[in-house]
């Protein structure tokens, strides 16, 4: 069944092999008829005679032609669906890496936020752990927001790159997305924050970073404690949604160690 397959090699040979016999034993039977007539075969008997063994020829290199193109064209697409199941591969090996690093080096990044000071003076804290994510995450502006444990209000603490006439506003759990985000007790990641929303001014100007995450302090009593916002003109992605997530819990962690904010 191979030698007669459309995918076999052997198939032009065969197709011709067959014409010729079939051409040859056709000539030598109407050959023989006319001697057996006793008149004498023409030109022209043997040139029409013989024309299918032409054309038999013809195809036969066309075959051969055709085939080639299809084994060039065989062998094209196996090479690119190798080279696609090797990207795949390599790109699911770099993403399974990335996602190891990312897990072993949370511990690592958190220990570098966190200040390793005193916690008495929180705006002085705050202040350095805002400036510290800033510089490893290109964040162009942070708020740091404590929760008064006798009124619930969450209130300004620190920032960094703020500028403001007045005094950012205070909120209640629940009470505008910050508020609803200590509710809530998980991380929210806005993309396209509308214009005006956030403005960071320099010497060069001022700018509205369209990308906001807002992350809940959570203590190991799973009391929001505190709310952090970062504003930044890049997307936040997974990896640093997971990072600052574990960040907030470490910080609600050592700040529900220290002693309460007066409740005034």
């Amino acid at each position: 069944m191979k030698l007669i397959s459309t995918k076999s090699k052997f198939l032009p040979i065969v197709v011709l092999a067959l014409l010729l016999i079939s051409v040859l034993l056709a000539f030598g039977k109407a050959y023989n008829t006319i001697l057996a007539l006793g008149q004498t075969p023409s030109l022209w008997f043997v040139l029409f005679t013989l024309l299918p063994a032409a054309f038999g020829v013809i195809i036969y290199f066309l075959l051969g032609k055709t085939k080639g193109k299809v084994g060039y064209l065989e062998a094209e697409v196996n090479s690119l669906r190798t080279a696609l199941d090797n990207s795949l591969r390599t790109d699911v090996k770099v993403h399974s890496t990335e996602e190891k690093i990312a897990k072993i080096d949370v511990e690592q990044v958190i220990s570098q936020i966190i200040p390793d000071a005193s916690l008495d003076d929180m705006e002085k804290f705050g202040e350095l752990m805002l400036s510290r994510i800033a510089k490893k995450f290109d964040i162009v502006q942070g708020l740091f927001y404590q929760k008064n444990v006798g009124s619930g209000i969450f209130s300004f603490t620190a920032g960094y790159a703020f500028f403001s006439e007045t005094q950012p506003v205070s909120y209640i759990e629940g009470d505008t997305l910050p508020g609803q985000v200590a509710k809530n007790k998980h991380l929210l990641n806005l993309d396209k924050v509308p214009d005006g929303y956030i403005t960071v001014l320099s010497g060069l100007g001022k700018g509205s970073p369209r990308h906001l995450l807002i992350i809940p302090v959570v203590s190991s009593s799973n009391e929001t404690v505190g709310i952090i916002e970062l504003a930044s003109f890049k997307p936040f992605n997974s990896q640093q949604e997971e990072l600052f997530s574990a960040l907030g819990r470490k910080l609600g962690e050592l700040l529900s160690s220290n002693k309460p904010i007066s409740q005034d």
